[in-house]
């Protein structure tokens, strides 16, 4: 019995820029990237994947994100992460007002439709918003931009 030697690295994420005149990618997170890279020996024949097919939000992130309300409660004395939740959504996640039987209904996105770089943007905006620096990546599975 064989037993295999093959990895697959998790899921990063980058965007395509142009630097003197050639497309490359920028990887968001060089750390992650590099860890995972280190996973092979030098001589290793790999295959590469890649896709604009945007990832959706991580269960990691979404652990992140309540931990990080929880947070956020602590800091300053509001009692409910799920108030604290609905008062960010409604205002970083808002994609319209409508008028529902005649009252004013907002319309917004829920976090599990969220992209990662959208679920990060989500957390940056709640950090400017509020001053308070979200904790540290909880595993491999979060990513983070370069700030």
């Amino acid at each position: 019995m064989r037993i295999s030697n093959t990895y697959t690295t998790k899921n990063f994420a980058g965007e395509i820029e142009e630097v003197s005149g050639k497309k490359r990618i920028a990887i968001h997170n060089e750390n992650f990237y590099q860890t995972e890279i280190n996973r092979f020996k030098v001589g290793d024949k790999v295959s590469i994947n890649v896709t604009n097919k945007k990832p959706k939000r991580t269960l990691a992130q979404n652990r992140r994100y309540w931990w990080y309300l929880g947070m956020i409660c602590q800091e300053t004395g509001e009692p409910s992460a799920e108030r604290l939740h609905a008062l960010f959504s409604g205002k970083f996640l808002t994609v319209g007002m409508y008028k529902v039987l005649g009252e004013t209904v907002r319309m917004k996105r829920s976090t599990t439709d969220l992209t990662v770089s959208e679920m990060i943007e989500y957390i940056m905006k709640i950090e400017a918003e509020t001053g308070i620096i979200p904790p540290p990546l909880d595993d491999g599975n979060d990513y983070v931009v370069k700030r």
